[in-house]
């Protein structure tokens, strides 16, 4: 009896400890702090609306709807983003894998505000007139609308991941939706579904090379956490741990699009819808940068010359090489904005490599590698979408768009409008004062500069005047051969008109009085440690 009374207590103690509901110290109830928890919700929210009302409402009413919720989600988003930061609202949340801090609000809200200037683009690319330009009696792709929505749903969560894990799975919920919106080009249907597919495999394999570093990393520290992990390796790192962080950081320059991870760039930037390439030419790129700015600031601070800051000092110089250079031999207008963000993305990598030096005073303000690199993403996330609106205008004799320099041939003295804003943003790429890309720039080289890596910004200055070449023998095309008879230009109205409008006003507001900006995300290199 006294036998099996033992048997009866130990089966009852091993059910009470197996039994994750009755034993508070095996599961407990995660802080999810959903006051802070509130933009990622709304965003959630209207994406599985907009996909109802995608399959609920018919006809040309469709459009109409996914455009009011879609906008009404992403400015409920940003007004909660904005109390939320006035109130200092920072810390940890959903169960500590994600993170609110400065970069981290600073970066979801222009993740947002360049959302919402690519959504005036989609509309137009969903409208009835642009349905009617092509001979089309059916609805167009309005379900672009909710998929994007669902991406900017990934990015928000990428720039503020505390957690390996968490940052994998925000990784798949912004690319998915990418792969499938590089297909919908009506133009180009055969062109669009061949970027989109090469874009979709290669990312199959930069997402499992970031997924075995990740599992390298849990194998050499134990944890998934962005601070253990670097708790773990201040007391010593060992190689599989070095390796594993370098294939992480592999992942995330492919999504920068940074040398050598480059080859999807030209071709998906090219065979993507036009709104589809404003939307990731930035968004996507702000989130990457976002989560490696926080990666090389909390786990490794790039502390040590002859590892980190070379290699990220070599992936800029090579960057900024080849896309300044095969820039020059483009004869397509998307193709040579794709390479040239080849480029940026190694002028902002710049930057990470002063990132030991921790703040610098530049004119009086203080500015970061982080801060630097919002402040350049910024100028040149401006110039693009209104590159890209651009882009929309011109069409060929059946409706289609003209993306060969020859078809641009003249439309900058035929349309001076048109022409005005094109120059202020390829100026503004080019660097030129006056422009937010100046500022962008002198942020970007100031940091290495003053943290002692004179050469690189040597080298940044040279390639930048190559770059500028390839800018401006395009605006040569535009302003000095005639026009050509087959080339159609749309008038810049409604949606897309403002978006001209206010892309190229900021650009030069920026360069003219660039405190502000400075001044606004001067302390956003600060992350918090969690």
């Amino acid at each position: 009896m006294t036998a099996l009374t033992a048997v009866a207590y130990d089966v009852t103690a091993v059910a009470q400890s197996s039994n994750r509901y009755g034993s508070p110290e095996v599961m407990e109830a995660p802080d999810l702090n959903y006051q802070i928890l509130v933009p990622l919700l709304v965003l959630f929210a209207g994406a599985c609306l907009a996909v109802l009302f995608e399959a609920m409402v018919k006809g040309t009413q469709r459009t109409v709807v996914q455009v009011f919720t879609v906008g009404a989600t992403l400015c409920v988003a940003l007004g909660v983003l904005a109390y939320n930061f006035t109130h200092d609202r920072f810390g940890t949340y959903g169960g500590g894998l994600l993170i609110a801090d400065k970069p981290a609000y600073i970066m979801q809200a222009l993740l947002i505000v360049f959302t919402l200037g690519a959504m005036f683009l989609f509309a137009t690319h969903t409208a009835k007139p642009a349905r009617e330009a092509l001979g089309e009696n059916r609805q167009l792709e309005s379900e672009i609308h909710a998929l994007a929505l669902f991406s900017l749903f990934g990015m928000t969560m990428f720039v503020a991941s505390s957690n390996l894990l968490m940052l994998f799975i925000a990784l798949e919920v912004l690319s998915l939706p990418l792969y499938v919106l590089c297909s919908l080009d009506r133009y180009r249907p055969n062109r669009s579904q061949e970027a989109s597919l090469k874009y979709f495999l290669l990312g199959v394999v930069a997402a499992a090379l970031m997924l075995y570093g990740i599992v390298l990393v849990f194998g050499a520290t134990g944890s998934f956490d962005y601070t253990t992990i670097a708790h773990v390796a201040e007391m010593g790192t060992e190689a599989n741990f070095l390796l594993g962080f370098l294939f992480i950081v592999a992942g995330l320059l492919f999504k920068i699009g940074a040398v050598p991870f480059h080859s999807w760039v030209p071709d998906v930037y090219q065979g993507a819808p036009t709104p589809v390439t404003a939307f990731m030419a930035i968004a996507t790129k702000l989130a990457a940068f976002g989560a490696l700015g926080r990666l090389f600031t909390l786990i490794v601070p790039m502390n040590d010359e002859y590892t980190w800051q070379l290699v990220i000092a070599i992936t800029a110089a090579v960057s900024m090489a080849y896309g300044a250079i095969v820039a020059i031999a483009q004869r397509d207008v998307k193709r040579l904005i794709a390479y040239s963000s080849i480029g940026h993305a190694g002028f902002i990598l710049a930057a990470f490599v002063g990132a030991p030096g921790g703040a610098f005073q530049v004119a009086g303000l203080q500015i970061t590698a982080m801060s630097a690199a919002i402040i350049y993403l910024l100028a040149y996330g401006l110039a693009t979408i209104g590159a890209f609106a651009v882009v929309t205008l011109v069409r060929d004799k059946d409706g289609k768009e003209a993306t060969d320099f020859s078809s641009w041939a003249g439309v900058g003295r035929a349309h001076p409008a048109i022409g005005a804003a094109f120059v202020i943003y390829f100026l503004s790429f080019a660097g030129i004062p006056l422009t937010g890309g100046f500022i962008g720039k002198l942020s970007a080289f100031a940091v290495p500069w003053l943290a002692g890596h004179s050469w690189l910004v040597v080298v940044a200055l040279l390639l930048s005047a190559v770059a500028a070449y390839a800018y401006f023998r395009f605006l040569t095309i535009m302003f000095f051969e005639p026009v050509k008879d087959t080339t159609r230009v749309r008038s810049a109205s409604g949606s897309v008109g403002v978006i001209i409008a206010i892309t190229a006003i900021l650009t030069i507001v920026m360069g003219v009085l660039p405190t502000w900006v400075i001044s606004l995300v001067g302390d956003a290199g600060v992350f918090l440690a969690g």
